[in-house]
């Protein structure tokens, strides 16, 4: 039973931590760490297509830890090898050079070894050409670098799978990622019952626990007033008893010598 009770007690406290490591958000396996944003972003309704873009981008630069390649001092393009040379006001350098659909392509960052694009839409359909066009050419740039794109769209964004499946050929994937209104994260509501239930079990544990060592601890058995007294007389006997027969032994060997 006392197995069973400390190995219950140690599974309630690491099903306890694991919870609470989701509960921080930042074990995602996409550059951010993160399964949601930060914050929620602009969405329809609440500001021009720039403004929601822009502020899709903000925050994600947050996340990501990165400026914006959009800023004036980055600006990192895929550059088009049968196209022409792309303005100055657009590029300030060709990450690499490659058949792209368009005369140049900027994605939204470049990290270590990873490309990143912001996509604050409703929809990402295969019927929006400009789109598959601008994802097709990152996803040809990524894999021409050997580098993994990832394509952060909102929690709720209508997404064909042929584009999921278009971008995972890079290593990356598409990840339902800024919050809206309302959204409540699966993993977090499951997280947050978990460690209600984990830090129960764990404090039912403890509880038992305490309560078997206190059971388990005897109080030492007092002496019997009577019994030491009994015993004490016994060895004063059996002392006084020893010395008389070591004496009358001494003195039958006196006795036992020759006088003169």
């Amino acid at each position: 039973m006392k197995r069973i009770r400390r190995t219950v007690l140690f599974l309630a406290l690491f099903a306890a931590l694991v919870c609470v490591l989701l509960l921080l958000n930042f074990t995602a396996p996409n550059p951010t760490g993160r399964r949601y944003s930060s914050q929620p972003p602009l969405t329809t309704g609440q500001g021009s297509g720039q403004q929601i873009g822009d502020d899709a981008e903000r925050i994600l630069a947050a996340d990501l830890h990165l400026p914006n390649n959009n800023a004036p001092d980055q600006r990192i393009c895929f550059c088009s090898s049968t196209r022409g040379t792309p303005p100055t006001s657009e590029c300030n350098s060709c990450m690499v050079t490659l058949r792209l659909e368009g005369n140049f392509r900027r994605p939204d960052f470049i990290g270590q070894g990873y490309i990143a694009e912001s996509k604050n839409a409703q929809n990402l359909l295969f019927t929006q050409a400009d789109r598959v066009e601008q994802i097709a050419d990152y996803v040809l740039a990524a894999r021409e670098l050997h580098q993994p794109l990832w394509v952060y769209v909102r929690v709720n964004t209508g997404l064909d799978p042929a584009f999921a499946q278009l971008v995972e050929t890079t290593g990356g994937g598409i990840v339902a990622y800024f919050t809206v209104p309302g959204y409540v994260d699966p993993v977090d509501r499951a997280a947050q019952l978990g460690l209600i239930g984990a830090s129960g079990a764990f404090g039912l544990m403890l509880l038992w626990e305490a309560l078997a060592l206190r059971n388990g601890v005897k109080a030492p058995k007092p002496r019997d007033p009577l019994q030491t007294s009994e015993s004490k007389v016994r060895n004063t006997e059996d002392f006084a008893k020893s010395a008389k027969e070591r004496l009358q032994s001494k003195i039958d060997v006196e006795d036992s010598r020759p006088h003169d």
